[in-house]
């Protein structure tokens, strides 16, 4: 059985350099790849987006009450990385998530054995939706590396 990296992210990030990245360093080190995307919106903004999506059909604007709920739509995300992971060579399994990024990871880690290593994307760290001491305690308990992308300043 191939050992894979686990590439953690944002549903709603932005995916260039980072998954591809992270599908370099899967190539480089001879692993597959899963993708967890982590929902960073809380259940308040979920069904926020669902009442909103409501009241434009009541007034008759389905096309528009059809495009707030596809905005939240898990599967075309998903597919759309699946896509980009298997034109660069790479088969990928995604899997989603419904809480947040630290604890959503540590029950996937939990349930799957066949993760090598953790590449945490910049969109997870530099917010500060995992804490420094969160970050610590993971790393304690993952018994694999997890290992974090820091974005670069652009330089003009």
């Amino acid at each position: 059985m191939k050992r894979n990296l686990l590439f953690v992210t944002y549903r709603d990030g932005d995916f260039g350099q980072d998954l591809s990245y992270a599908l370099d360093l899967a190539k480089m080190t001879d692993k597959g790849m899963a993708i967890l995307l982590v929902q960073r919106k809380r259940l308040a903004d979920k069904l926020e987006n669902i009442m909103t999506a409501v009241t434009f059909a009541e007034a008759g604007e389905h096309e528009t009450a059809k495009e707030i709920l596809k905005a939240s739509a898990a599967d075309d995300v998903a597919h759309m990385l699946e896509k980009k992971c298997l034109e660069s060579g790479m088969a990928t399994s995604v899997f989603s998530a419904v809480h947040d990024a630290a604890s959503s990871l540590k029950e996937f880690l939990k349930h799957n054995n066949s993760i090598d290593m953790v590449l945490l994307s910049p969109s997870i760290t530099e917010n500060g939706d995992i804490s420094s001491k969160m970050l610590k305690r993971l790393v304690n308990s993952a018994a694999r590396p997890i290992v974090t992308m820091v974005k670069h300043a652009q330089v003009a």
